[in-house]
């Protein structure tokens, strides 16, 4: 029997920190508290304009927030549906990798996915959600499976397939929902990419 790859801790912790930020946050809009979301967003979201001025409402926040952003969330659905990416993308890649290594690999692509929002937006802001990081383990995933099936002299086909899907879906959501970040999601994406490729290339 194949066992299933256990969740990392640092995922569980993650998963549960970002639920309870967008818990406290939806209550408060529903008990008539409107103004601590977009506050919550001016101290912890992404601004790219941050980046060109340097300074923030507080010491070192063009810094701080490419680690905050990805705690934010834009709704229930929008982290829903993030927790649970994450814990399906999550499990597989820890298997393959190991714990420690995919927290390096998350944290990362969240750093790329926010630079790459701002290079190509340097005017956006607010900028929400872990989405760039967690598309940046999938793309850890097809890099790491890549560089193993060249190696094994097995078609990559199956999976490019699976990887043409994914993109398209994000295309098409990407044109449903304009706000969504795509900038963010291609940076985390190619990240992921490259590192998944290199951690499968060093490994004997």
């Amino acid at each position: 029997m194949t066992r299933t790859p256990r969740l990392p801790f640092w995922v569980g912790t993650l998963i549960a920190v970002c639920i309870v930020i967008e818990g406290v946050l939806s209550v408060a809009d529903l008990l008539g508290y409107p103004a601590l979301r977009p506050g919550a967003y001016m101290l912890g979201a992404f601004w790219s304009p941050l980046l060109v001025h340097g300074t923030g409402l507080y010491t070192g926040q063009p810094v701080l927030m490419f680690l905050s952003y990805g705690l934010l969330h834009g709704g229930v659905l929008h982290v829903a549906v993030n927790m649970f990416s994450l814990l399906a993308v999550g499990r597989g890649l820890a298997g393959m990798i190991g714990s420690r290594a995919m927290a390096v690999t998350y944290l990362l692509c969240q750093i790329a996915a926010g630079l790459l929002f701002a290079v190509m937006q340097p005017q956006a802001g607010p900028m929400v959600g872990a989405s760039g990081a967690i598309f940046g383990l999938a793309g850890a995933i097809v890099g790491y499976a890549v560089i193993n099936l060249r190696r094994r002299h097995k078609s990559i086909a199956p999976l490019a397939r699976s990887a043409g899907l994914i993109i398209a879906l994000n295309v098409g959501l990407t044109l449903a929902m304009p706000e969504i970040a795509w900038q963010a999601h291609l940076g985390g994406a190619a990240a992921g990419l490259l590192i998944g490729a290199f951690l499968a290339w060093r490994k004997p």
